[in-house]
């Protein structure tokens, strides 16, 4: 079984971290202006390019300056959706190779 760690690129605002799977970067999230982002990376490094897979977005209404979650509860729902949607794309996307 994969597992997905996330490593925090910004102590400040915006809150983004690279997700990895292994020795691969797999995504990127980032919450800056009210709106929540997860990329699933099919490359398998930490940069962003075109073929970058959206999997999950999330907008917080009457938040526009929202840079960073509320609490550790909000955060831990939040990551935890993402890890699970990249980890849904990267079996997808492993299943295509094989």
């Amino acid at each position: 079984m994969r597992i997905i760690t996330l490593e925090q690129t910004c102590e400040a605002y915006p809150e983004q971290y690279w997700a990895h799977s292994g020795t691969k970067t797999i995504g990127y999230i980032r919450l800056r202006w009210g709106r929540l982002t997860c990329d699933y990376l099919p490359s398998g490094k930490p940069r962003l390019s075109a073929d970058d897979v959206r999997v999950l977005e999330h907008t917080w209404k009457g938040a526009d300056y929202k840079g960073h979650f509320a609490n550790e509860t909000e955060r831990k729902k939040w990551l935890d959706k993402c890890k699970e949607a990249l980890m849904n794309e990267f079996l997808k996307n492993k299943k295509k190779k094989n």
